[in-house]
């Protein structure tokens, strides 16, 4: 029964991983969503209905926010998880009556 439990644990922490990876992948820019939208768009379609926004953007910049988002969201996510799990681990092995090696 303790097999079970284990594995429903670990089962249920890769689902929740998963989804907040999920998440995180579409809630900054390029998010596939964004990319769908603009698709059938030609270039110079694009800078005619858009023609102050093209001019000011930089692709390098915006990389960087995604780049330094992506990071954010992985470690804000890993960090609290990682200490809920090892908070849990602890708390049945107190339970069991087992000490650490």
């Amino acid at each position: 029964m303790a097999a079970r439990s284990a594995l429903l644990s670990v089962v249920l922490a890769a689902v929740a991983a998963l989804c907040a990876l999920h998440a995180a992948a579409s809630a900054f820019v390029g998010a596939s969503g964004a990319k769908s939208a603009l698709r059938g768009a030609s270039s110079s379609l694009t800078r005619a209905a858009l023609p102050g926004l093209v001019e000011g953007t930089s692709v390098a910049l915006s990389l960087q926010v995604v780049t330094a988002a992506y990071w954010a969201v992985l470690i804000l996510v890993t960090v609290p998880c990682g200490f809920l799990i090892i908070l849990y681990l602890q708390s049945e092995r107190t339970k069991a009556g087992m000490t650490p090696k």
